[in-house]
């Protein structure tokens, strides 16, 4: 018998998209051979994400925040309220394959695996590159790596497993007890991006890895809640902004200040001369939270048994 699990949807205003996915989530549930159960964590939502819910899907637990609090508390309400050590985390605005579970959880026979995310497609059928997280840091920061899924399907029926910097937040299963360990997404990141990043490297320097497993896939659709609910300057900022903290937060003191920090001061000086008012204020919203960034680096490092260029190690032998 496999292990249980639990699915945890987060939710703000996604009435549409509820409708849409969760059939295929019920679906890939029941042909999952263990135990499984499905939260959605509604944050605050102001359409008929409740209504769709009770109607449609009675066989839903819901946890409802009365004000949207985010992304990372509705994970956490979520995680908290599942009562299995595996977890499946997973947006509303995807589509999940009818085989996904079984060999995700397959990983987890390792008691060093974190978490593991699936192939992701669009919705015109392209890879994601974002499915395998592979990173160097590489002119100044920390660049996703292209790869091919020929040979990553290759590489894994030869019997490789392929590690990855982080698995993505949108659709990865995860070990509870090491997510609470963590204490879930870090807050520096509200309200969104780079928090599912942050973890993954964060496990790393604990010694616990992340996968991809390219056998089985979900479709990310093109709109989520936040594109939907957030102006695209605002979404552009914060992202900046994460950038910024994240590899302030990780890189090496050595790839901060011969690396990041002169590629930084080049690529603010051009934005200065066009006037990207956008970028700019991602850098001066990153500066304003440099003492949590220190208290953070930290933290991390009081705990770390890997350092980030131990972790690049792991990678760098499938970034070709």
């Amino acid at each position: 018998m496999q292990p249980p699990i639990t699915v945890v949807i987060p939710n703000f205003n996604g009435a549409t998209l509820l409708q849409k996915n969760i059939p295929s989530v019920l679906k890939a549930m029941q042909t999952y051979s263990g135990k499984s159960a499905l939260i959605v964590v509604d944050d605050g939502s102001q359409d008929a994400s409740l209504q769709v819910l009770k109607e449609h899907f009675p066989q839903v637990k819901v946890v409802v925040h009365a004000q949207n609090q985010g992304f990372a508390e509705a994970i956490h309400s979520g995680v908290n309220a599942a009562e299995t050590e595996l977890l499946f985390l997973l947006n509303s605005d995807v589509e999940v394959a009818e085989s996904l579970f079984a060999p995700l959880v397959q990983y987890f026979e390792d008691p060093n695996t974190f978490s593991v995310n699936p192939l992701i497609y669009d919705e015109r059928g392209d890879v994601k590159r974002h499915s395998w997280n592979l990173r160097q840091f590489k002119a100044g920061t920390l660049k996703l790596m292209s790869w091919r899924l020929e040979k990553a399907l290759t590489l894994r029926t030869a019997g490789e497993k392929l590690p990855a910097a982080y698995a993505h937040g949108g659709s990865f299963m995860v070990r509870k007890s090491m997510f609470n360990a963590l204490q879930g997404f870090h807050p520096i990141f509200k309200p969104f991006y780079s928090e599912d990043y942050d973890l993954g490297l964060r496990a790393w320097r604990r010694g616990w890895a992340s996968y991809f497993e390219p056998s089985v896939h979900i479709v990310h659709q093109s709109v989520g809640s936040i594109r939907s609910n957030v102006k695209m300057n605002h979404i552009k900022t914060i992202r900046r902004r994460n950038r910024y903290i994240l590899e302030w937060m990780h890189l090496s003191a050595t790839q901060l200040w011969f690396g990041a920090i002169p590629a930084s001061i080049v690529q603010l000086l051009g934005e200065v001369l066009l006037l990207d008012k956008v970028n700019l204020r991602g850098f001066y919203l990153a500066c304003a939270k440099l003492p949590e960034v220190i208290q953070a680096r930290r933290e991390i490092q009081a705990t770390q048994t890997m350092r980030m260029t131990d972790i690049m190690d792991v990678l760098r032998r499938f970034c070709s």
